[in-house]
């Protein structure tokens, strides 16, 4: 059996229990897009949640937008990621706040059920992800790649240029690129991203330095061995 099939026998076995899909969904990410269509067209409705560790950014409205008025049974809900607890408590480039209650995956899991109604919850996740993604996926091959607690790993096996390929044929928007080059794309505080944001998204770069103050400094550092380096080649 071909992964495409795999995949969809996956799917499938969730319809038979509910006709309605949760999905974590990576705004502009690769994965979401994809795995988006492939439940699009198995249930009568998809509720996307997309967690954010800033809301409302320019570059990942399209992705939003896209996923409402592409599919007419395609809700897309958002909700604070939950990294974001722990950037705020422990000051990831911001003042700590050790007020803030951290929320855990799990946690966010048993929220959107509780929201939802919907025990089953569909991810993106693939083992070409990382070392510790692949672990933890060999640990429901056995099981169809859904857990006991209902999270479901349909594109477990694929690799990137295969999603990219599904992506491509059946002419879905593209993903966003924070980085060339680099097989794993999302935000994060960090100098690839910074210096995308101020280059071609200056709002977005903006409300990431209003929440991430301390970020700036990875901006100023990078500049200051780009201008060292540039007076050396003048001598």
């Amino acid at each position: 059996m071909n992964k495409y099939l795999q995949t969809i026998e996956i799917i499938r076995r969730v319809r038979q229990e509910t006709d309605t899909a949760v999905l974590y969904y990576s705004a502009g990410g690769k994965d979401g897009i994809a795995l988006l269509d492939m439940l699009a067209h198995e249930f009568n409705k998809v509720i996307c949640y997309y967690m954010y560790i800033i809301p409302n950014l320019d570059h990942i409205r399209p992705y939003i937008h896209w996923a409402n008025a592409h599919y007419e049974n395609v809700e897309v809900r958002t909700i604070k990621h939950y990294q974001s607890d722990y950037f705020e408590k422990y000051g990831l480039f911001c003042e700590p706040n050790e007020d803030i209650k951290t929320r855990s995956v799990g946690d966010i899991e048993q929220y959107v059920r509780d929201q939802t109604g919907i025990k089953y919850g569909f991810s993106g996740m693939k083992g070409v992800d990382g070392y510790m993604k692949r672990m933890r996926l060999k640990k429901f091959a056995k099981t169809g790649y859904i857990t006991d607690k209902g999270m479901v790993y349909p594109i477990a096996l694929w690799t990137n240029k295969e999603v990219l390929r599904y992506i491509e044929r059946k002419n879905l928007i593209k993903p966003f690129v924070y980085e060339e080059g680099k097989v794993s794309q999302g935000f994060g505080v960090n100098l690839p991203t910074l210096l995308m944001l101020k280059k071609k998204y200056p709002n977005d770069y903006k409300k990431t330095l209003m929440k991430f103050p301390f970020a700036e400094k990875l901006i100023f550092d990078y500049e200051r061995e780009q201008n060292k380096t540039t007076a050396a080649n003048n001598d």
